[in-house]
């Protein structure tokens, strides 16, 4: 299945560089196949399931919640490239 990935929504957090985002995972047919929330921090990108998960690692630095980490090179990769082969999900390692 070819997917291909698009940044919905961005928003800068606070004044400690974060940038907080929805990234939505699509199909051919431009029916969504997943969307993830994510942080992004120094050329590090942290993925979450739920916004619940995220609000947790990040207000109460909470690290139990399932999450995935994928720095900033291999990221543009997979975003830059024509399609990716299967969801985006399976392209990440969780934790």
């Amino acid at each position: 299945m070819k997917t291909y990935i698009t940044t919905a929504h961005e928003e800068q957090y606070s004044n400690n560089g974060r940038t907080l985002g929805v990234l939505l995972n699509f199909d051919e047919d431009s029916n969504r196949v997943d969307s993830l929330i994510y942080i992004y921090h120094e050329d590090m990108y942290i993925f979450f399931n739920t916004i619940i998960d995220m609000n947790d690692y990040i207000l109460y630095c909470e690290k139990k919640m399932k999450s995935a980490y994928i720095n900033e090179e291999d990221f543009d990769k997979i975003y830059d490239a024509e399609f990716i082969d299967g969801k985006f999900t399976d392209h990440l390692k969780w934790l």
